[in-house]
């Protein structure tokens, strides 16, 4: 398969598989946000909760071999935007994909000694020019040819839209920003090599690994790729893990709302090096709340394949309705995220708001202040003077499970201020 036509897969194809816009080239990084709205303050207010469909899925998710997508299939994903990198670019479609594709067909631009340069790279011919540099059982792999299926068992009817997880940006002041990285659900922007640690040396020779542009530049590129420009967006991705600042996070809020929020739960790969406190991201999200942006949560396995989940709230399953339900922040987050404590309905009208859930959980209501309202049901409601509206600033809702299931699911924040 060709990348152009690759690239070329109509948006409206069959059950929403393919999803990249017909015609779509490589963005130029100038996406224009004069015309778009913020962040949506009131999330689920436009959520008819008696006809709502959730589809399990995940922003965040690498996806190498069969048995990884056999994970997300067993536990109900139904959209799939694979967010592999190396080279950060999309991981689709599912059934066609072949492991090594991009070391064959690499057309889009990288930055070749901090100067974009467009593609097709001839990775074959340009590894040559100093294969004798390369360790054998590198070298032996030369001529780089295409790889064999890498999914044999694809569901008909799965979703998948594009998305890879970039990084390698620059700051103002010239240096990479250590440890940021950012998906970007429903775009088809590429960046970076195949060249995963410079097994190949092509880092050294002057190809960036990575993006190689400014973090803003980035994004613009990202958002220019997406598939449908009301939905989808940019993530910021575990920030914990990454010992991101907080100005560095709400610099990149600032510079386009189609950033949309961070990682709160990152799963990573779990190990005696990356406790729960770096798992877990809430402190970094109600800073962010706290300054009055809106700043969305995602919850998300990364590699770790067993938690975290967001939950779209769609009125169909299609591509297009669930990147525009992360755009309009109609989700919600779990941990376990098996479905067995789901909210059925999340109404607020600016004063007062009202949740339920399919069965009782510790539920906590949570402001500027802290947890502020809690209770032991099905259901919790909290009333919102218009004297403390600054004062609590924000609402979000946290439940805990009663039973074995350790099931935790989190709302989307509602801004008060």
């Amino acid at each position: 398969m060709k990348r152009r036509d690759f690239i070329g897969l109509a948006a409206s194809a069959a059950v929403g598989q393919g999803a990249l816009r017909a015609g779509a080239t490589q963005p130029s990084g100038g996406a224009a946000k004069a015309k778009v709205p913020p962040r949506n303050r009131r999330p689920y207010s436009d959520v008819d909760w008696s006809k709502v469909v959730e589809v399990h899925t995940t922003t965040h998710g690498h996806c190498e071999n069969q048995k990884m997508l056999d994970a997300y299939l067993d536990r109900g994903f139904e959209f799939l935007t694979i967010s592999n990198y190396y080279p950060s670019a999309p991981t689709m479609p599912l059934k066609t994909f072949r492991d090594t594709y991009y070391r064959v067909h690499h057309d889009f631009p990288v930055m070749v000694k901090g100067k974009r340069t467009d593609g097709p790279f001839d990775w074959t011919k340009i590894v040559s020019e100093w294969k004798d540099e390369l360790p054998p059982e590198m070298r032996k792999q030369l001529p780089f040819t295409e790889g064999p299926l890498r999914f044999s068992r694809v569901p008909d009817n799965i979703l998948e839209a594009p998305n890879a997880e970039h990084h390698a940006f620059f700051g103002d002041d010239g240096k990479i920003i250590s440890g940021l990285h950012m998906c970007a659900p429903g775009s088809a922007f590429c960046s970076g090599t195949f060249d995963k640690r410079n097994r190949f040396l092509s880092h050294g020779k002057g190809y960036c690994f990575g993006s190689g542009e400014h973090a803003h530049t980035a994004i613009s590129r990202m958002i220019d790729g997406l598939i449908h420009p009301d939905g989808g967006g940019v993530t910021i991705n575990h920030p914990a893990w990454s010992h991101l600042k907080d100005d560095v996070i709400w610099d990149l809020l600032d510079y386009d709302p189609r950033v949309l929020g961070i990682e709160v739960y990152n799963m990573c790969k779990p190990s005696k090096n990356y406790p729960w406190s770096r798992c877990n991201c809430e402190d970094y999200w109600d800073r962010a709340l706290s300054t009055g942006r809106q700043c969305f949560g995602f919850f998300v396995p990364d590699w770790g394949l067993q938690e975290g989940v967001n939950v779209l709230l769609v009125p169909e399953k299609s591509v297009h309705a669930c990147l525009q339900a992360y755009r309009r922040g109609n989700w919600y987050g779990a941990i376990k995220g098996r479905g067995l404590l789901r909210f059925t309905s999340i109404l607020f009208d600016g004063t007062n708001l009202q949740v339920t859930l399919d069965k009782p959980a510790h539920l906590q209501v949570i402001t500027k202040r802290g947890v502020t309202a809690w209770g032991n049901s099905n259901k919790i409601s909290f009333a919102v003077a218009a004297a403390d509206r600054e004062k609590y600033g924000y609402l979000r809702v946290r439940a805990y499970a009663r039973d074995e299931s350790e099931e935790i699911i989190f709302s989307q924040p509602m801004m008060l201020t």
